[in-house]
């Protein structure tokens, strides 16, 4: 029985009253709607999201330098070696989560089972345990992912938590938050200065609020409007010779984040702007199930409905549907995973270390897995932000 104890899983829940399905099909109720993790690492490049290291690394060219000339025959030449080169640099964040048993919980739900019945119950509370254990480290990620933007937690090297996406991508000028508690406002983003480096921020783009912001008949500021000038500022082309020194966008790796309010109002806003429906089997289907823009697909994320982003400066954010936002209205974040992604250290992905005992609880067995990464932006011009430019009426 010790080795039992060692290995396998929380007893409680399944012994006692009988289920309509099987132990090991347990209703995940604390699952999100969406997550936007799987977006990153559909078809990620392994040798990005996967590195070693005392920190993360990337070289950027940020400034043009441009040495070209025309020239007449005989001409003396000035030639010139511009540095163009910028370093990004980040710190691995650190991430753990556990599960749990006692000698109590595995003693008086498997009493008098033959070892035969005992193997099967272990796998399928061996699979719960892990389930929890899990989800909770999923969803804890997801939440990170939109955490309010604070210097002193994201860009210090000392400290806890990593890079969320609004650090990346966000309303503010030059695209530094600016909460002001503590000494939070950014002036750097992974060690480079936007107001000096230019190209090193976000794409901006803004509708009218008040009572046209969705009204198709309203094209010259609607959010459509913004979505047209976004396209075309986040969409860079390779020259046609050359390439192997230009970036080439790969298919399928831009999406639009969104809550579900925001996706909702673009479906009305497309249901309203054409004179019948598109369902696929017939045009009595009013659903837009997967939206898109350009052919980017808007992604609804579940963290972005309560999410407190949006606000001045100061130390006070709010959920973009809030009367106190700055300012009330949908907002649409374009990301590219080609240059916006997790990245995972190689000897310590999701790494489980052996079930332990303290001292102090010798009838509790804990197993606990360890995760370090950070969320690593390679190049901040490539994504943007859509918002109001006023309160936006009705949302």
């Amino acid at each position: 029985m010790g080795s039992a104890l060692s290995t396998f899983s929380d007893f409680v829940a399944s012994t006692g009253p009988s289920y309509l399905t099987g132990a090991d099909q347990l209703i995940n109720e604390v699952q999100k709607n969406s997550y936007i993790m799987r977006r990153f690492l559909k078809g990620a490049d392994k040798t990005f999201v996967l590195q070693g290291g005392s920190t993360i690394k990337d070289a950027l060219i940020l400034d043009s330098a441009s040495t070209f000339q025309q020239y007449q025959p005989n001409d003396t030449f000035l030639w010139q070696n511009p540095q163009v080169v910028t370093t990004l640099s980040v710190d691995w964040r650190f991430s753990v989560d556990h599960m749990s048993w006692t000698d109590q919980e595995v003693e008086l739900n498997t009493g008098g089972l033959s070892n035969e019945s005992l193997r099967g119950v272990y796998k399928r509370l061996k699979r719960e345990k892990e389930q929890r254990m899990w989800t909770s480290m999923i969803n804890g990620w997801e939440d990170l992912l939109w955490r309010l933007p604070k210097s002193t937690e994201m860009e210090s090297s000392s400290g806890l938590y990593p890079y969320s996406i609004p650090a990346f991508i966000n309303e503010k000028t030059n695209g530094l938050y600016d909460v002001t508690s503590g000494g939070d406002a950014f002036t750097t983003v992974e060690g480079i200065n936007p107001t000096t480096k230019t190209l090193w921020k976000p794409q901006r783009h803004t509708y009218t609020g008040g009572t046209e912001w969705d009204n198709p008949a309203n094209p010259q500021t609607n959010i459509l409007s913004a979505f047209d000038k976004m396209f075309y500022a986040v969409k860079f082309e390779a020259p046609p010779t050359k390439q192997e020194y230009f970036e080439n966008p790969k298919l399928n790796s831009q999406f639009i984040a969104c809550s579900r309010k925001s996706l909702n109002a673009y479906q009305r806003l497309l249901r309203a702007s054409q004179d019948r429906f598109t369902g696929i089997a017939n045009y009595q289907d009013p659903a837009y199930l997967t939206p898109q823009y350009g052919g980017i697909d808007l992604q609804y994320v579940a963290s972005l409905d309560t999410a407190a982003l949006y606000g001045s400066a100061g130390t006070t954010y709010y959920a973009e549907d809030s009367a106190s936002a700055n300012y009330k209205g949908p907002r649409y974040y374009w990301i590219n995973g080609q240059y916006l992604a997790p990245v995972f250290h190689t000897s310590r992905y999701m790494v489980s270390k052996p079930p332990m005992v303290h001292p102090n609880q010798p009838f509790t067995t804990v197993a606990v897995t360890d995760c370090w990464w950070n969320l690593v932006c390679r190049s901040r011009q490539r994504h943007g932000i859509v918002y109001p430019s006023s309160d936006s009426t009705g949302f």
